[in-house]
């Protein structure tokens, strides 16, 4: 059977489907991958530090100025707006599917679909709290001083929400992440090459039905995948849907 209709058939038998995603489900989205050749990791790296350096909470602490300066360069997209790989999610939803989104993504663009249920276990980049009491601060609240630090109505340090190197991932968020895999039949990790700890170690907690890859390049363990699909995951999704899913109904 061909490995396009093995997945919609997969797709069509579960109940209960979750995602994992990663950078590589935005690239068609116009935002750089993460850790490939030429990403966001990459730009940073060529600076004088490293890229995991310019995203350690001491850097933030240390260089607010350099921090935003490299932040505002590197990962803000304010005009990116969600791919078919993130709208395929909703449309199963909307057809009667449980879905769960697990993404290691900041960008915001599987939440700007509607999907009822995402977990952004590194964040969420459209957010801000201030700094040293995660006080949530309003986005039309935010104000960029004369050196483009961001700061509160109160000249407090602010930054977006986010979990930057050196501190730990939030654990309701995490836990939720756990037992929504823990609960799938059906699991399609998207744009990741599973190498970021402890997110991808959430995928020890699937024990469902089946599987599936989509990711440009290779991953560790793949023999773990029933299915694996080395493209771009908004076109395969699209043309997954359209020839095989479309009429998809409770």
């Amino acid at each position: 059977m061909d490995t396009k209709v093995q997945l919609a058939t997969m797709i069509k038998e579960a109940k209960h489907i979750v995602a994992f995603t990663g950078a590589g489900i935005s690239t068609e989205s116009g935002i750089p991958d993460f850790r490939s050749s030429g990403g966001i990791y990459d730009q940073l790296s060529k600076m004088q530090y490293s890229g995991e350096e310019a995203l350690h909470v001491d850097f933030l602490e240390r260089y607010p100025e350099l921090f935003f300066k490299n932040y505002r360069k590197t990962l803000e997209f304010p005009d990116a707006q969600p791919n078919f790989g993130h709208i395929f999610f909703k449309k199963l939803e909307e057809s009667g599917k449980k879905v769960d989104i697990i993404t290691q993504n900041i960008d915001h663009l599987h939440q700007a679909t509607g999907v009822s249920h995402v977990w952004p276990v590194h964040g969420n980049a459209s957010k801000w709290k201030v700094h040293h009491f995660n006080e949530p601060v309003a986005t039309e609240e935010r104000v960029w001083d004369e050196k483009g630090i961001a700061r509160n109505q109160k000249g407090e340090l602010i930054r977006p929400d986010i979990v930057l190197y050196g501190e730990p991932l939030d654990e309701e968020v995490f836990q939720k992440a756990w037992e929504a895999i823990a609960e799938a039949d059906l699991l399609i990790v998207i744009g990741t090459g599973l190498n970021v700890y402890p997110a991808a170690g959430l995928l020890d907690a699937f024990s469902g039905e089946h599987s599936v890859l989509i990711n440009r390049t290779s991953v560790p363990s793949l023999q773990s995948f029933d299915l694996i699909f080395q493209e771009s995951s908004g076109e395969l999704l699209q043309e997954i849907w359209e020839e095989y899913l479309i009429d998809l109904h409770t």
